[in-house]
């Protein structure tokens, strides 16, 4: 006996809804599951770029704060001595055989050492005040900016408020960690920063939109918060070079400082026996002891020149030359050791 059409065309439908409500069922699965997994892949991507650019971040900053604390170190050191070893000497005259490049006059020597004694003073009130007093950055700012600006102030309390001012006011030391909000600076929390043209905006929680979005949205919005992930991904990394450069930098003048005044302090040495022995009237000395003296003022002359460079401009990117410059020093140290 014939069976029913009509049932027999219903349990046909029905196997065929069954059949797409399964692939529907699938394809909602597969589709949930390419959503996580590429949440999950973004999300240890953006971390582990987050977690290096971090520590590039803290490693420039300390960068910054060892060269500083070494600039007040020097100034309250060998170049202390030099200023009071150096000053002890009447009638000095640089001239004729004594000076192999260039003549220096009896003024110029007045004024860098009159410019250089300031400096000294200066780091010598501020290492009394003890570095604690360098709250705000203003180690780092120590370190980034050169000795002429950051000591521009007429006495030591506003000499650290003005090194602090510098953290505030340059958009790198202040993303470094060197400006507060309070003081008006970008501070870490503090929205944009600028760096080597970078506009990189604080970290987000993109974890946790990451993974709403598993549960809330399409797969083919996690493809555009995929592109938006990347974007910031880029940014950190690039951040994170600029930052490897400037710790590079700061790193070779700090080693270049370090061994000016290691020199510095050997010829200080050499100058004092010349006094012991010789008394303190330059034309009484023999031609190679007056030598020694100019070269006891060239080095200081040097060290001087690497305590006043400015590693970061007043936009926070790296100062123009300065690869250039350290090479140039280095040249020049060398025909005194």
């Amino acid at each position: 006996m014939p069976l029913p059409l009509i049932p027999l065309v219903v349990a046909g439908a029905a196997a065929v809804s069954a059949a797409i409500a399964s692939k529907k069922g699938y394809d909602s699965f597969q589709n949930m599951k390419e959503t996580k997994e590429l949440a999950e892949s973004l999300e240890a991507k953006y971390s582990k770029t987050l977690k290096k650019f971090e520590s590039q971040r803290d490693g420039t900053n300390l960068a910054f704060e060892d060269f500083g604390r070494l600039k007040l170190e020097i100034l309250d050191g060998s170049m202390r001595d030099f200023v009071n070893t150096f000053k002890q000497i009447k009638n000095i005259e640089f001239s004729g055989e004594i000076v192999s490049d260039q003549f220096v006059s009896d003024s110029e020597v007045e004024q860098f050492i009159f410019f250089v004694e300031k400096q000294v003073v200066k780091a010598g009130q501020v290492m009394t005040a003890g570095l604690a007093s360098l709250a705000g950055g203003g180690l780092a700012a120590m370190g980034a900016v050169g000795a002429t600006t950051t000591f521009a102030a007429a006495s030591t309390g506003t000499a650290i408020a003005t090194l602090s001012g510098i953290a505030a006011q340059n958009a790198t030391l202040a993303f470094l960690g060197g400006g507060s909000l309070a003081a008006g600076g970008l501070g870490v929390a503090g929205g944009t920063m600028v760096l080597g043209g970078i506009a990189l905006a604080p970290a987000l929680a993109i974890g946790s939109l990451i993974f709403a979005a598993t549960t809330e949205r399409k797969l083919e919005e996690m493809y555009v918060k995929k592109a938006e992930v990347q974007t910031e991904i880029q940014k950190l990394e690039s951040a994170t070079n600029v930052m490897e450069q400037i710790k590079e930098t700061t790193f070779s003048m700090h080693n270049l400082a370090k061994s000016v005044d290691e020199l510095l302090l050997v010829h200080v040495n050499k100058m004092e026996n010349i006094i012991e022995k010789n008394g303190y009237d330059f034309r009484n000395y023999a031609k190679d002891d007056q030598i020694v003296i100019h070269h006891n003022y060239k080095v200081a002359v040097i060290m001087r020149d690497l305590l006043n460079t400015t590693i970061l401009n007043e936009q926070g990117e790296l100062t123009p030359g300065l690869n250039s410059l350290i090479k140039s020093e280095k040249q020049k140290i060398s025909t005194f050791q």
